[in-house]
């Protein structure tokens, strides 16, 4: 009897051990997802409203999640919109966001966001819309653990922040300003070269609209070449010199120097370019 006894608590202790095991991620801590170091969008409205209008799944994972996707999603516009203007407002809105599964090793998420714009007598409105969707398959792992989850969502967020910036710059490129609320469009960064997620878009360099000759739809002329025959040197030629006349006919997209190494010539030279 005593052998079956100590038997029988040692298949108790051993059974509570595993589950203990299987549960072992209850405990462990995540960070926070955090966006504040990519570049800010800045936007032309006086105001950003935040919406969360996703519908909520009663067999959802998102609950059990570190970090819930529409959680996730209302970080990253609290980091990165921000409203440089005087007038006018921005919504966005959470439409879809979720973690269901999908079979026995896989998990797939999905989210939905919209951006919409107007100004202050609702004229002039403009809207974005980006989604992505993802799918984990865990192969012999738990896929609806906490840690499979969070990871889910930190690579369907890296997606969100790609795709949503693409298309804020690819559709809302009239209402983007600087940090001081000056319009790229007439005259700051109006390219920016989105890198991998994870990584600081790197900006091109700002253009200058006295000198340059590139427009807004991204064309460029040479200047050389639009400056009359026996005119005197013009000052975007003596500060940009075109090289050989090979260089001159070409028709690349200009971008002026970066801050701080242009060198105006004296004003006594005659050097022609």
């Amino acid at each position: 009897m005593r052998v079956r006894y100590w038997t029988g608590l040692s298949a108790l202790v051993l059974s509570l051990g595993v589950a203990a095991c299987s549960d072992g991620d209850a405990d462990q801590t995540f960070p926070p997802l955090d966006y504040s170091y990519l570049s800010q969008i800045h936007l032309n409205v006086a105001s950003i409203d935040v919406q969360d209008e996703a519908p909520a799944a009663p067999d959802s994972l998102s609950a059990k999640a570190p970090v819930a996707p529409d959680q996730a999603l209302k970080a990253m516009a609290n980091q990165r919109l921000v409203a440089s203007g005087t007038s006018g407002k921005a919504d966005f809105i959470i439409k879809q966001a979720y973690l269901n599964r999908a079979g026995d090793n896989v998990v797939t998420g999905a989210m939905d966001v919209q951006l919409n714009v107007a100004d202050a007598g609702n004229q002039h409105t403009g809207f974005v819309h980006a989604r992505i969707t993802h799918k984990l398959d865990a192969g012999d792992r738990d896929p609806t653990s906490r840690k499979e989850l969070y990871t889910l969502t930190s690579q369907m967020m890296q997606d969100m922040n790609v795709e949503l910036e693409f298309q804020i710059r690819k559709k809302l490129l009239s209402w983007m300003t600087d940090a001081a609320g000056t319009p790229l469009v007439n005259g700051g960064i109006q390219q920016q070269t989105l890198g991998a997620p994870g990584t600081e878009p790197v900006a091109t360099a700002p253009t200058t609209p006295a000198l340059s000759t590139e427009t807004s739809t991204g064309s460029a002329t040479s200047e050389k070449a639009a400056a009359p025959a026996a005119a005197a040197p013009s000052a975007p030629d003596a500060i940009f010199p075109t090289g050989s006349d090979t260089e001159a006919t070409t028709t690349a997209t200009q971008h002026s120097p970066q801050p701080g190494i242009l060198k105006l010539p004296s004003t006594d030279s005659t050097e022609t370019h």
